[in-house]
Protein backbone atom coordinates (compact mmCIF):
# COMPACT_ATOMS: atom_id res chain seq x y z
CA UNK A 1 0.00 0.00 0.00
CA UNK A 2 1.06 3.60 -0.56
CA UNK A 3 1.95 6.17 2.08
CA UNK A 4 0.86 9.80 2.21
CA UNK A 5 2.00 12.44 4.69
CA UNK A 6 -0.19 15.51 5.21
CA UNK A 7 1.54 18.57 6.68
CA UNK A 8 -0.57 21.50 7.88
CA UNK A 9 -0.41 23.54 11.08
CA UNK A 10 -4.21 24.04 11.10
CA UNK A 11 -5.65 21.09 13.02
CA UNK A 12 -9.13 21.26 11.46
CA UNK A 13 -7.71 21.16 7.92
CA UNK A 14 -5.28 18.38 8.81
CA UNK A 15 -8.01 16.17 10.28
CA UNK A 16 -10.38 16.99 7.42
CA UNK A 17 -7.89 15.91 4.77
CA UNK A 18 -7.07 12.70 6.65
CA UNK A 19 -10.76 11.84 6.87
CA UNK A 20 -11.33 12.74 3.21
CA UNK A 21 -8.56 10.44 2.00
CA UNK A 22 -9.57 7.55 4.29
CA UNK A 23 -13.15 7.69 3.01
CA UNK A 24 -12.09 7.85 -0.65
CA UNK A 25 -10.61 4.35 -0.77
CA UNK A 26 -7.59 5.23 -2.92
CA UNK A 27 -4.34 3.27 -2.90
CA UNK A 28 -2.98 5.66 -0.27
CA UNK A 29 -3.98 3.56 2.73
CA UNK A 30 -1.26 4.67 5.16
CA UNK A 31 -2.06 8.25 6.12
CA UNK A 32 0.13 10.27 8.46
CA UNK A 33 -0.86 13.76 9.66
CA UNK A 34 1.82 16.16 10.94
CA UNK A 35 1.20 19.69 12.23
CA UNK A 36 4.86 20.74 12.39
CA UNK A 37 6.87 21.03 9.17
CA UNK A 38 10.22 20.58 10.94
CA UNK A 39 8.93 17.37 12.52
CA UNK A 40 7.57 16.28 9.15
CA UNK A 41 11.01 16.64 7.57
CA UNK A 42 12.55 14.59 10.35
CA UNK A 43 9.94 11.86 9.81
CA UNK A 44 10.64 11.52 6.07
CA UNK A 45 13.57 9.19 6.79
CA UNK A 46 11.55 6.75 8.88
CA UNK A 47 8.09 7.04 7.33
CA UNK A 48 9.30 7.11 3.69
CA UNK A 49 6.18 8.74 2.20
CA UNK A 50 5.25 8.18 -1.44
CA UNK A 51 3.39 11.50 -1.41
CA UNK A 52 3.56 14.63 0.74
CA UNK A 53 0.63 17.05 0.79
CA UNK A 54 1.83 20.27 2.38
CA UNK A 55 0.48 23.70 3.19
CA UNK A 56 2.72 26.53 1.98
CA UNK A 57 2.47 29.01 4.84
CA UNK A 58 3.82 27.44 8.02
CA UNK A 59 6.15 28.72 10.76
CA UNK A 60 9.86 27.80 10.83
CA UNK A 61 9.85 25.80 7.58
CA UNK A 62 7.36 26.71 4.87
CA UNK A 63 5.94 24.21 2.41
CA UNK A 64 8.32 25.00 -0.43
CA UNK A 65 11.34 24.73 1.88
CA UNK A 66 9.99 21.42 3.17
CA UNK A 67 9.69 20.10 -0.38
CA UNK A 68 13.25 21.09 -1.27
CA UNK A 69 14.65 19.35 1.80
CA UNK A 70 12.40 16.26 1.54
CA UNK A 71 13.35 15.82 -2.14
CA UNK A 72 16.98 15.46 -1.13
CA UNK A 73 16.10 12.80 1.43
CA UNK A 74 13.73 10.82 -0.83
CA UNK A 75 13.98 11.95 -4.48
CA UNK A 76 11.09 9.83 -5.75
CA UNK A 77 8.55 11.42 -3.39
CA UNK A 78 5.70 13.27 -5.08
CA UNK A 79 4.26 16.51 -3.70
CA UNK A 80 0.99 18.41 -3.65
CA UNK A 81 0.97 22.01 -2.42
CA UNK A 82 -1.98 23.55 -0.55
CA UNK A 83 -2.55 27.27 -0.20
CA UNK A 84 -5.28 29.67 0.78
CA UNK A 85 -3.88 32.19 -1.69
CA UNK A 86 -3.74 32.03 -5.47
CA UNK A 87 -0.30 33.65 -5.73
CA UNK A 88 1.68 33.41 -8.95
CA UNK A 89 5.04 33.34 -7.16
CA UNK A 90 4.01 30.28 -5.16
CA UNK A 91 2.77 28.50 -8.26
CA UNK A 92 5.90 29.35 -10.23
CA UNK A 93 8.19 28.05 -7.50
CA UNK A 94 6.07 24.90 -7.20
CA UNK A 95 6.58 24.26 -10.92
CA UNK A 96 10.34 24.63 -10.47
CA UNK A 97 10.23 21.97 -7.77
CA UNK A 98 8.25 19.56 -10.01
CA UNK A 99 5.27 19.61 -7.65
CA UNK A 100 2.48 17.34 -8.97
CA UNK A 101 -0.23 19.93 -8.38
CA UNK A 102 -1.12 23.16 -6.59
CA UNK A 103 -4.52 23.10 -4.84
CA UNK A 104 -6.34 26.04 -3.32
CA UNK A 105 -8.13 25.85 0.01
CA UNK A 106 -10.83 24.89 0.68
CA UNK A 107 -9.87 21.72 -1.16
CA UNK A 108 -12.38 20.29 -3.62
CA UNK A 109 -12.75 16.60 -2.57
CA UNK A 110 -13.41 15.42 -6.13
CA UNK A 111 -10.33 17.24 -7.44
CA UNK A 112 -8.12 15.86 -4.66
CA UNK A 113 -9.31 12.26 -5.02
CA UNK A 114 -8.90 12.36 -8.79
CA UNK A 115 -5.36 13.62 -8.32
CA UNK A 116 -4.55 10.94 -5.73
CA UNK A 117 -5.88 8.23 -8.03
CA UNK A 118 -3.70 9.42 -10.91
CA UNK A 119 -0.58 9.76 -8.76
CA UNK A 120 -1.06 6.35 -7.16
CA UNK A 121 -1.12 4.67 -10.57
CA UNK A 122 2.00 6.57 -11.63
CA UNK A 123 3.82 5.40 -8.51
CA UNK A 124 2.80 1.76 -8.96
CA UNK A 125 3.86 1.77 -12.62
CA UNK A 126 7.16 3.46 -11.82
CA UNK A 127 7.93 0.78 -9.24
CA UNK A 128 7.10 -1.95 -11.70
CA UNK A 129 9.22 -0.43 -14.45
CA UNK A 130 12.19 -0.08 -12.12
CA UNK A 131 12.09 -3.85 -11.57
CA UNK A 132 11.92 -4.72 -15.27
CA UNK A 133 14.29 -4.48 -18.20
CA UNK A 134 13.62 -1.51 -20.50
CA UNK A 135 11.07 -2.48 -23.11
CA UNK A 136 12.08 -2.41 -26.76
CA UNK A 137 10.62 0.40 -28.77
CA UNK A 138 7.99 -0.65 -31.29
CA UNK A 139 6.91 0.90 -34.53
CA UNK A 140 4.92 3.61 -32.76
CA UNK A 141 6.17 6.58 -34.75
CA UNK A 142 2.72 7.05 -36.29
CA UNK A 143 1.28 7.79 -32.84
CA UNK A 144 3.92 10.37 -31.97
CA UNK A 145 3.86 12.05 -35.37
CA UNK A 146 0.15 12.65 -35.15
CA UNK A 147 -0.60 15.51 -32.77
CA UNK A 148 -4.24 14.56 -32.34
CA UNK A 149 -3.41 10.97 -31.45
CA UNK A 150 -0.76 12.18 -28.99
CA UNK A 151 -3.28 14.47 -27.28
CA UNK A 152 -5.88 11.70 -27.32
CA UNK A 153 -3.51 9.26 -25.59
CA UNK A 154 -2.46 11.86 -23.00
CA UNK A 155 -6.09 12.64 -22.16
CA UNK A 156 -7.01 8.97 -21.80
CA UNK A 157 -3.98 8.26 -19.60
CA UNK A 158 -4.90 11.17 -17.37
CA UNK A 159 -8.61 10.35 -17.12
CA UNK A 160 -9.15 6.60 -17.66
CA UNK A 161 -10.11 6.23 -13.99
CA UNK A 162 -13.21 8.39 -14.62
CA UNK A 163 -16.36 7.72 -16.61
CA UNK A 164 -15.25 9.54 -19.77
CA UNK A 165 -17.33 9.52 -22.94
CA UNK A 166 -16.15 9.84 -26.53
CA UNK A 167 -17.92 13.20 -26.67
CA UNK A 168 -15.86 14.50 -23.73
CA UNK A 169 -12.63 13.40 -25.36
CA UNK A 170 -13.61 14.93 -28.69
CA UNK A 171 -14.53 18.19 -26.95
CA UNK A 172 -11.13 18.25 -25.25
CA UNK A 173 -9.42 17.73 -28.62
CA UNK A 174 -11.77 20.25 -30.29
CA UNK A 175 -12.65 17.64 -32.89
CA UNK A 176 -15.87 15.97 -34.02
CA UNK A 177 -16.50 12.59 -32.31
CA UNK A 178 -16.80 10.85 -35.69
CA UNK A 179 -13.41 12.15 -36.76
CA UNK A 180 -11.85 10.98 -33.50
CA UNK A 181 -13.32 7.51 -34.09
CA UNK A 182 -12.00 7.27 -37.65
CA UNK A 183 -8.58 8.61 -36.66
CA UNK A 184 -8.29 6.18 -33.76
CA UNK A 185 -9.40 3.24 -35.89
CA UNK A 186 -6.86 4.12 -38.59
CA UNK A 187 -3.96 4.59 -36.18
CA UNK A 188 -4.66 1.81 -33.64
CA UNK A 189 -7.15 -0.54 -35.26
CA UNK A 190 -9.42 -0.12 -32.24
CA UNK A 191 -12.68 1.62 -31.46
CA UNK A 192 -12.85 4.16 -28.64
CA UNK A 193 -14.35 1.65 -26.20
CA UNK A 194 -11.76 -0.99 -27.11
CA UNK A 195 -8.88 1.45 -26.62
CA UNK A 196 -10.19 2.71 -23.26
CA UNK A 197 -10.71 -0.85 -22.04
CA UNK A 198 -7.22 -1.83 -23.16
CA UNK A 199 -5.69 1.03 -21.18
CA UNK A 200 -7.74 0.19 -18.10
CA UNK A 201 -6.87 -3.52 -18.24
CA UNK A 202 -3.16 -2.73 -18.59
CA UNK A 203 -3.44 -0.56 -15.48
CA UNK A 204 -5.24 -3.41 -13.72
CA UNK A 205 -2.44 -5.81 -14.62
CA UNK A 206 0.08 -3.37 -13.13
CA UNK A 207 -1.89 -3.24 -9.88
CA UNK A 208 -2.42 -7.00 -9.75
CA UNK A 209 1.30 -7.69 -10.12
CA UNK A 210 2.61 -4.70 -8.20
CA UNK A 211 0.21 -4.76 -5.24
CA UNK A 212 -0.71 -8.43 -4.60
CA UNK A 213 -2.73 -7.67 -1.44
CA UNK A 214 -4.94 -4.95 -2.91
CA UNK A 215 -8.63 -6.01 -2.91
CA UNK A 216 -10.22 -6.57 -6.30
CA UNK A 217 -12.99 -4.04 -5.72
CA UNK A 218 -10.39 -1.34 -5.09
CA UNK A 219 -8.54 -2.27 -8.26
CA UNK A 220 -11.82 -2.12 -10.17
CA UNK A 221 -12.64 1.33 -8.78
CA UNK A 222 -9.18 2.76 -9.37
CA UNK A 223 -9.14 1.89 -13.06
CA UNK A 224 -12.61 3.23 -13.84
CA UNK A 225 -14.94 0.25 -13.29
CA UNK A 226 -17.60 1.04 -10.69
CA UNK A 227 -19.01 -2.47 -11.02
CA UNK A 228 -16.48 -5.21 -10.05
CA UNK A 229 -18.44 -7.82 -12.01
CA UNK A 230 -18.06 -5.77 -15.16
CA UNK A 231 -14.33 -5.49 -14.44
CA UNK A 232 -14.04 -9.29 -14.06
CA UNK A 233 -15.90 -9.84 -17.32
CA UNK A 234 -13.86 -7.35 -19.35
CA UNK A 235 -10.55 -8.54 -17.86
CA UNK A 236 -11.26 -12.16 -18.78
CA UNK A 237 -12.30 -11.14 -22.30
CA UNK A 238 -9.10 -9.14 -22.77
CA UNK A 239 -6.57 -11.37 -20.98
CA UNK A 240 -8.14 -14.82 -21.22
CA UNK A 241 -8.10 -15.48 -17.47
CA UNK A 242 -9.77 -13.96 -14.43
CA UNK A 243 -7.99 -11.22 -12.46
CA UNK A 244 -7.41 -13.71 -9.63
CA UNK A 245 -5.77 -16.26 -11.90
CA UNK A 246 -3.64 -13.55 -13.48
CA UNK A 247 -2.47 -12.32 -10.07
CA UNK A 248 -1.60 -15.85 -8.99
CA UNK A 249 0.35 -16.53 -12.18
CA UNK A 250 2.48 -13.37 -11.98
CA UNK A 251 3.12 -13.47 -8.22
CA UNK A 252 3.98 -17.18 -8.14
CA UNK A 253 5.60 -17.26 -11.55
Amino acid sequence: MLKVMIVDDEAIILKGLQHMIRQAGTLFTEIEGVSDSVEALRMVDEYRPDLIISDIQMPELNGLELIKAASQKKPDTRFIILSGYDLFEYAREAVRLNVADYLLKPVDPKELIGLLTRLSMEIVEQRKQSQEEPAEEGDGETYENNENIRKFKEFILGNYMHDISLEEVASHLELHPSYVCSLLKRETGMTYVQYLRTVRIEKAKSLLSGMPNLPMDQISKNIGFENPRHFYKVFKQQVGVTPGHYRTSVTNG
